[in-house]
């Protein structure tokens, strides 16, 4: 296995901040996704319910208004870290599988054969599992889109990276001041630099977090979200603690550099996608390839369950 990154996990990016932990990628699962639930179970690790008490916030035309009503499905959070999930899989694999800062950069097809070409040199395999964005393989240069048939170069090429474009900032705060306040720190606006917001707190409020969305790139993050959430929840917002901010379209091995091309979200789980190409060399495996839960942690782990399944029936 070959990752292009110092550590395992992709997406997946916990920060650990004073009592707990703030998830800069995945944030929650859902009712109904069992993989996850399953390994949640198997690995032992804790989880809590998204804080969903409390009205909701819509900004709009320079007015804030109150939403006195449930606005968000239940969902669970990970106490610790959604990273406990990377842990416990990587736990499971032979001393020697992976090998860190090591990216591919280019895959190359035989007859009998392919050859993985990354900055520590080649290897070859009967197959090759690519568990990247495939616009982001095909921007890359690691696979050539003459070598693939045209329905499938196409898909690969403009499907979306889930994230990719988005901008996502983490602020900490002594205590969930808002909570105080009857609110649920959930919070829309269109025409916000950060148009969804949300708690991220531990259990009991601790750490206290509210997290947000934005369309990337924006030029200061940081101050945009501040100034956000001080219009949303008031001057206490005013004084966070700590910013946490990850622009996704920016950081390496995630986003192909002609993002704004991207944008065919209808092609998640699309069937130029879902069977292996090159006679069955190549094999896509992200969460976007998923024809379950496409761009959560659950659709990467039916991407993978349908890899998997194809390697092992005769």
């Amino acid at each position: 296995m070959f990752e292009a990154g110092p550590t395992l996990g992709g997406r997946i990016r916990s920060v650990e901040v004073p009592g707990g932990h703030a998830d800069l990628g995945p944030t929650w699962f859902w009712p109904g996704e069992q993989r996850v639930a399953r390994l949640v179970d198997e690995f032992g690790l804790t989880i809590h319910d998204q804080w969903a008490t409390g009205d909701a916030l819509v900004a709009a035309d320079g007015v804030v208004r109150r939403l006195d009503r449930p606005v968000m499905p239940p969902s669970y959070r990970f106490t610790n870290g959604a990273v406990g999930l990377i842990d416990g899989l990587a736990g499971r694999l032979p001393s020697g599988t992976v090998t860190v800062d090591c990216p591919v950069t280019r895959i190359e097809r035989a007859d009998d054969h392919v050859t993985v070409h990354t900055t520590q040199g080649p290897s070859t395999a009967e197959a090759v599992i690519a568990a990247v964005p495939p616009s982001l393989a095909m921007d890359s240069g690691m696979i050539d889109p003459d070598h693939l048939e045209p329905l499938v170069a196409e898909a690969a090429s403009s499907i979306p990276v889930w994230m990719g474009g988005v901008t996502k900032a983490v602020a900490i705060y002594p205590e969930p001041f808002w909570r105080h306040l009857g609110l649920s720190g959930t919070a829309f606006g269109p025409d916000q630099p950060f148009g969804e917001v949300h708690d991220m707190s531990g259990p009991d409020g601790t750490p206290a977090m509210l997290f947000g969305f934005g369309q990337a790139p924006l030029a200061d993050p940081v101050g945009a979200f501040a100034e956000q959430l001080t219009a949303l929840f008031g001057p206490k917002a005013a004084q966070p603690a700590q910013v946490l901010v990850v622009d996704w379209g920016q950081q390496p091995f995630t986003a192909p550099t002609r993002l704004g091309h991207t944008n065919r979200y209808d092609l998640y789980g699309s069937p130029h996608l879902t069977k292996p190409s090159w006679a069955g060399r190549l094999h896509w495996a992200s969460t976007e390839t998923a024809t379950t839960a496409p761009g959560h942690i659950e659709g990467a782990l039916a991407a993978a369950e349908r890899t998997l399944g194809a390697f092992l029936t005769p």
